[in-house]
Parts: C-alpha cells; structure tokens; sequence
C-alpha cells in the first residue's frame, strides 16, 4: 500500500505542484517551475520510511491487544 501510496502521490504532486505554482504567480512575482528529480527521491525515501516507523510501532502496541477481549468491550 505504501509503495502504491508513494507511486500515485509522485504522479500527483507534479499536476499539484503545476496548479499551485501557476495559481500563485502575479506579473512581478514568478517562480521556478521545474521539479528537481532528487526531490522525488527524497519525497519517496521519507515516506518509506515514514511508514516503516509506524508500523514498526504499532507492531508492538498491536501485539499486546488481547482480540477475543477486545470483541467483548461494550464500546
């Protein structure tokens, strides 16, 4: 999920980048349109990472959860 995830937000964030930036601009002000392709590295790199760190966390929290008690809650 985090690879599919990472793949259609780095397809995504490049119309997004194009829609900000071209909205924002005004006659005195313009801004540098290209998208270095280390920023794409480095976007997917930390969301990887982003992901493997939560669920490395969550694993142990999971873990500790009794399921059959959880079902029996009234909550």
């Amino acid at each position: 999920m985090t690879i599919l995830g990472t793949l259609l937000g780095l397809l995504l964030g490049i119309f997004l980048h194009r829609f900000v930036i071209v909205t924002t601009e005004i006659e005195m002000i313009m801004f540098g349109r290209e998208i270095r392709k280390i920023s794409f590295l480095y976007s997917a790199a930390l969301t990887i990472v982003f992901s493997l760190l939560v669920n490395f966390v969550m694993y142990y929290k999971l873990k500790n959860i009794n399921m059959v008690e959880s079902l029996k809650a009234v909550e």
